[in-house]
């Protein structure tokens, strides 16, 4: 019974990965730093869940002209990124509360 169970749990959360780009994306680049609802502060500076305007800041990175003592951290982590990527992880990081 807890094998289904878990097995039901792990397959619905896969499911949500695939139907949400914006989630998988940030949870491969995002989440360690920002936490799960981008609310986490004990690495980065500001809470950024909620905030519509993410892909400014994220295209700001990208090209090196916004950044603060991040900088080099989040223009790491944009890098490889598209900037279709950004803009869907950014709708998604909009969308969280």
């Amino acid at each position: 019974m807890k094998y289904t169970i878990a097995t039901i749990i792990l397959t619905g959360a896969s499911l949500l990965y695939a139907v949400d780009p914006g989630m998988k994306l940030y949870g491969k680049y995002c989440v360690e730093c920002h936490g799960d609802d981008g609310k986490d502060t004990s690495i980065a500076p500001k809470p950024i869940g909620g905030q519509n305007d993410v892909l400014s800041k994220l295209m700001g990175y990208k090209n090196g002209t916004y950044g603060g003592e991040q900088k080099a951290t989040m223009e790491a982590n944009v890098a490889p990124l598209s900037d279709d990527d950004l803009k869907t992880v950014a709708g998604y990081i909009a969308k969280l509360q």
